[in-house]
């Protein structure tokens, strides 16, 4: 009976040796599959893929540190305690007249994210972090500090494109991927400077598309967000949403501060129309049709004669003198169908219609008294409307204004001189530079050009004619030469070497 017992506890050990063996083989087996497949996991030296993509990516994401000045009033309060001692009111003879508020310059500095998508210097950023900067500094991955100067601005989509002086190899650049093949439930990467920590790499993925409506204080008018569980904060505006080929497929831009995981990126794809718009012109032209347009809701459907399935945009006003009223649009008319595509939601209406360009001519289907009617329109320009590029536009430009070296120039008069609050009403000012001058990325557009030294001789630049000359000098010897100029209000000096 011993024996038998001995027996089979032996059996029982063996078969227990046997599954635990067989179990170490099952899991080494699987290790191996994970290993030699191509995915998230890890590479051949056990970094994840996340890892691989944020070292080849990290040169060219940048950290951009911003100043701005303003100045506020504010009274003494010496002035507040002598003003109240009776005392000191007869020794003066009366009531003495209130002190006035003096006024103080206070430098605010901030900080965000961007990256570098050109060869060129080109960054691409948030509106929100660059705007009314006096001073941008661009800190690179590893270290170095560049001055940058801001290219264009796009608060409606809250996009910017600033520029450094220094070219890129084509491996410190990032790749700008196609952000309509996202889908729901793809990995992403962000990248950024969140609270001021550089080089912090999150991952998450993308947790809903085409986010629009989005409550956010001062934020874009032109809403089409993706949205993401990637951990985004303070710090990371501007900086890449990447897929996992390592592609940009969105700018980092808000956050929703009252829950977790909730943050939002600028499609790439509508980034990147903006930045070229920017890169060319330093403004982004848009249409406008002039209506105050009201989303339909499902119950709302039947009394105005769309079937249960059809959106619409109902017109609630039409403005005067706008493309609108003089296309024959009216009050209480049903938008179905904008240049051959049916209506969607009002979100995509309003951000679809300012993709157009202004003066381009498209057609709207319109429902009135339960009849279809068509309408072509000419569209008018959003940005005159608003009196965002009333400064660019050539048209506006007047007869003493002239291109030199690159320059588009204009005489500073008393408009200017009060616009830049100028001392003088003397000199020239940028209006606009050309990509191929030697002076871009030097000199920006609103700088007043005061002075040119040439061969140690200096030669004062009251105005255009006086430039005229200098350009001859320039262009003829072909030596390096200096630029004196004002910028906001400050006297700068660069050097140009020919």
């Amino acid at each position: 009976m011993k024996t038998l017992k001995n027996l089979t506890l032996v059996a029982v050990f063996i078969m227990l040796g046997v599954l635990l063996t067989a179990r170490f083989d099952l899991t080494d087996n699987v290790s191996a599959e994970v290993k030699s497949g191509d995915n998230i996991y890890c590479n051949e030296e056990g970094h994840s893929r996340f890892a691989v993509i944020a070292k080849d990516v990290m040169p060219a994401v940048v950290n951009i540190k911003v100043e701005r000045s303003f100045e506020y009033k504010y009274n003494s309060p010496f002035d507040k305690f002598f003003n109240n001692d009776p005392f000191l009111d007869d020794f003066f003879g009366g009531r003495r007249t209130q002190p006035k508020q003096k006024t103080k310059k206070q430098i605010q500095k901030a900080e965000g994210s961007g990256f570098i998508y050109s060869t060129d210097g080109y960054i691409m950023t948030n509106n929100h972090v660059v705007e009314k900067a006096d001073k941008i500094v661009v800190r690179f991955s590893n270290g170095d500090d560049l001055e940058a100067e801001i290219i264009g601005t796009d608060p409606e989509t809250d996009l910017a494109v600033i520029k450094v002086d220094k070219s890129f190899d084509k491996e410190d650049v990032l790749e700008l991927g196609n952000s309509d093949e996202l889908w729901v439930g793809d990995w992403v990467i962000a990248i950024g400077s969140p609270y001021s920590l550089e080089k912090t790499v999150t991952v998450g993925v993308v947790s809903a598309k085409d986010r629009s409506g989005l409550g956010i204080m001062g934020g874009p008018v032109f809403q089409d967000f993706i949205q993401t569980d990637a951990a985004i904060n303070p710090g990371n505006s501007g900086g890449p949403l990447l897929s996992m080929h390592g592609e940009v497929i969105g700018i980092n831009a808000a956050v929703n501060s009252q829950a977790q995981g909730i943050g939002f990126a600028i499609p790439i794809n509508l980034a990147k129309k903006i930045a070229k718009n920017l890169q060319d012109d330093g403004i982004v032209k848009r249409a406008y049709l002039g209506i105050y347009p009201k989303a339909i809701v499902n119950g709302e459907r039947e009394p105005l004669g769309l079937d249960e399935d059809q959106n619409g945009i109902l017109i609630a006003t039409v403005e005067k003198d706008t493309p609108a009223e003089k296309a024959g649009l009216q009050a209480d008319d049903i938008i179905i169908e904008m240049n051959g595509k049916p209506i969607e939601t009002l979100e995509k209406f309003r951000f679809e219609l300012a993709a157009f360009e202004p003066d381009e001519k498209i057609k709207f289907v319109v429902l009135r008294d339960g009849k279809e009617k068509t309408f072509k329109v000419k569209l008018g320009d959003r940005g005159k409307l608003l009196g965002l590029n009333k400064n660019n536009e050539k048209d506006e430009e007047k007869n003493d204004s002239e291109d030199l070296l690159g320059l588009s120039l204009k005489n500073v008069d008393k408009e200017i001189q009060e616009k830049y609050k100028l001392s003088t009403d003397k000199g020239i000012i940028i209006t606009k530079i050309d990509k191929k001058s030697q002076l871009f990325g030097k000199l920006a557009v609103g700088d007043i050009v005061t002075k040119a030294i040439i061969s140690g001789v200096q030669y004062k630049i009251d105005n255009i004619s006086g430039f005229k000359k200098v350009a001859k000098i320039i262009e003829d010897k072909k030596v390096n030469y200096i630029i004196k100029y004002l910028r906001k209000g400050k006297k700068e000096y660069i050097l140009i070497k020919q």
